[in-house]
């Protein structure tokens, strides 16, 4: 079966919200994932990945996961996001390319939070 893009980002949104559904953090996290496009657009996706990352709150450490496993389906080869980022090899194209990639997925995860996860 033929799977549109769209509908791939979807999938893999609902499965990230159902493995947070139930967890202690879950508010935590929908406040997060809702807050998460408008931070990459203001201050740039390495930055904000590299805060998550920073944190030592579950759910930013979840969110990172998150991101960073969409990631990693598309590029197996590369070892993290973060790391991609920073390369000498990854031209400022790329990052915007991907950056648009994770808006993206961030935005349908955003809508299955607010459906899906407790206030």
């Amino acid at each position: 079966m033929l799977r549109s893009l769209e509908q791939t980002r979807a999938k893999k949104a609902w499965d990230f919200i159902n493995e947070v559904k139930g967890q202690n953090y879950q508010k935590d996290y929908r406040a997060y994932v809702r807050r998460a496009p408008a931070l990459i657009l203001s201050n740039g996706l390495g930055n904000v990945l590299a805060f998550w990352r920073a944190k030592k709150v579950e759910a930013y450490t979840k969110l990172y996961e998150h991101v960073n496993r969409w990631f990693k389906e598309r590029h197996p080869e590369e070892e993290d996001i973060l790391s991609w980022i920073r390369s000498d090899t990854t031209s400022s194209l790329e990052v915007f390319k991907e950056t648009k990639e994770v808006i993206s997925l961030l935005n349908w995860m955003k809508r299955f939070a607010e459906a899906e996860l407790e206030e």
